[in-house]
C-alpha cells in the first residue's frame, strides 16, 4: 500500500504579524497535489493540525477545501485527516459520515469504539486506526474514567478501544497526534500540558505497522523506523530554519514491510537566521533577500535603527537578536553615547524597542522629521 503522510499544515498561520495563507496556497497546489497526482497513493493521510487556531479564517477553509476536492473528487484517492491541539475537532466532524462515502475520512475528537477505516491494495485490506489529538480532560469525561490524569493514560485508552475492531496478523497503520518522549520539538509547537505530563512512550505504537504522526514540525523517526513525524510542510519559526521540510512518502507490502521515503518541498521564500557583524552582513551578497529572516549579530555595541537599516536589504527581515551585546554600565557611558546620536536616531531607536518587529516606515519616518522641525521653529521662535 502507498500512502503520503503529512502533517500540521497550520492553514491561516500568522507569522510575525503576516498571514502564510498565500504561500501555502502556492507550496499546496504547486507542489503537494502534483505529488499526490503522480505518487497517486492508496490514501493520503493529514496528521493533525489542519488550521492554526480552532476558528480559522475564510481564505484558510477554503484552501482545505480545495485541496479536499481536488484529492478526494478529481484524483479519486482517500484523504484521512486527524484534529491536532490547534484544531477544533468537533468543526473537523462537521457531516462526517456524509464526507467518509465521497472518501474523506475525518476524525476530529476522540469516540468510543474509536474511528478505524479499513482500505485495501492488491495484497488486501489495510486498518488505518485514527488517533486525534487526546485531551486528558475529554477522554476522561468520554469515557467516566476519574483513572486518566495524563496524555498517555488518554491516548491509551482511546487506542485500546480501536484495537478492538482490528483482526489479528493484519496490516495496520496508526494515525496520531502527541508528543513522543524523547522526540525533538521546536519553539512553533503549543505544548500540550506543562511539567512534562505531555509525553508518551514510543512503545504505544508498536502494535501499528506503521505509525503516521503530527505534532512535531522536524522530520523524524521516533524510537522505531516504522514509527514517524512527517513535520511541517512549511517552516513555521525561526527554530526551524535548518528543518529540511516535506512529506513522507510510504510503502507497505503484503508481509507488513514498510518502506519511507521523505520528499522535500520548497516554499517561495525560506525562513533563515543569518549570523555574523551587522556591517558584514549588510555589504555581503545574497540572491535571496525577500526571505523571512533574523540576524544574529555578533556586535557588542547597539546599532541605531538596526531594523530600519536590515530592512533596506531585507524587506522581510522580522527579528534580530543581539547575544552579545554590551550595555554601557555607567550613566556618564550612557549619556555621552547618548549625545553622539542625532534626535531623528534617538527616536529610531526608541521605536525599534517599543516595535522590535515593525520599524519605522518611510512615511512615519517623514512625519516625525517634519514634527522635530516644526518644535526646533517654535523654540526658535520663542528664543
Amino acid at each position: 500500500m502507498k500512502i503520503i503522510h503529512t502533517a500540521d499544515w497550520h492553514l491561516g498561520k500568522m507569522f510575525y504579524g503576516e498571514y502564510l495563507t498565500d504561500m501555502q496556497r502556492q507550496l499546496l497546489t504547486e507542489q503537494f497535489l502534483p505529488l499526490v497526482e503522480s505518487y497517486h497513493p492508496h490514501a493520503v493521510v493529514l496528521a493533525g493540525d489542519v488550521y492554526d487556531r480552532s476558528l480559522p479564517p475564510a481564505e484558510a477553509v477554503e484552501l482545505f477545501s480545495h485541496v479536499v476536492t481536488k484529492i478526494v473528487e478529481d484524483l479519486k484517492i482517500p484523504f484521512i485527516v486527524i484534529g491536532g491541539n490547534h484544531d477544533s475537532g468537533r468543526r473537523l466532524d462537521f457531516a462526517g459520515p456524509l464526507l467518509k462515502r465521497e472518501g474523506l475520512y475525518i476524525a476530529g475528537d476522540p469516540v468510543l469504539s474509536g474511528t478505524v477505516v479499513t482500505l485495501s491494495d492488491s495484497y488486501g485490506p489495510v486498518d488505518f486506526v485514527l488517533l486525534p489529538y487526546a485531551d486528558p480532560a475529554k477522554v476522561r469525561l468520554l469515557y467516566g474514567d476519574t483513572t486518566i490524569h495524563d496524555h498517555e493514560e488518554a491516548l491509551l485508552k482511546i487506542r485500546d478501544d480501536a484495537c478492538k475492531r482490528l483482526i489479528p496478523g493484519r496490516r495496520s497503520v496508526a494515525v496520531g497526534h502527541a508528543f513522543l518522549a524523547g522526540s525533538t520539538g521546536s519553539d512553533s509547537e503549543r505544548p500540550l500540558a506543562v511539567g512534562g505530563t505531555d509525553a508518551v512512550g514510543a512503545d504505544i505504537f508498536e502494535p501499528f505497522t506503521y505509525a503516521a504522526l503530527g505534532h512535531l514540525h522536524g522530520p523524524q523517526k521516533a524510537g522505531s523506523d516504522t514509527v514517524r513525524y512527517a513535520g511541517s510542510p512549511m517552516k513555521y519559526s525561526f527554530s526551524e530554519a535548518s528543518q529540511q521540510k516535506g512529506v513522507i512518502l510510504v510503502e507497505i507490502d503484503g508481509d507488513g514491510r514498510v518502506k519511507t521515503d521523505f520528499h522535500p518541498l520548497e516554499a517561495s521564500r525560506d525562513v533563515r537566521v543569518i549570523t555574523g557583524y551587522f556591517s558584514e552582513i549588510m555589504e555581503a551578497a545574497d540572491e535571496h533577500t525577500d526571505d523571512y529572516v533574523m540576524l544574529r549579530l555578533k556586535d557588542k555595541e547597539p546599532i541605531l535603527d538596526a531594523m530600519g537599516k536590515g530592512r533596506r536589504k531585507y524587506p522581510n527581515l522580522m527579528a534580530m537578536e543581539m547575544p552579545e551585546r554590551v550595555v554601557a554600565e555607567t550613566s556618564g557611558q550612557r549619556s555621552h553615547l547618548l549625545r553622539s546620536f542625532s534626535d531623528m536616531e534617538l527616536f529610531a531607536s526608541f521605536a525599534e524597542a517599543m516595535r522590535p518587529d515593525q520599524p519605522l516606515s518611510e512615511e512615519e519616518r517623514r512625519l516625525i522629521e517634519k514634527v522635530w522641525k516644526e518644535l526646533y521653529d517654535e523654540e526658535g521662535e520663542r528664543e
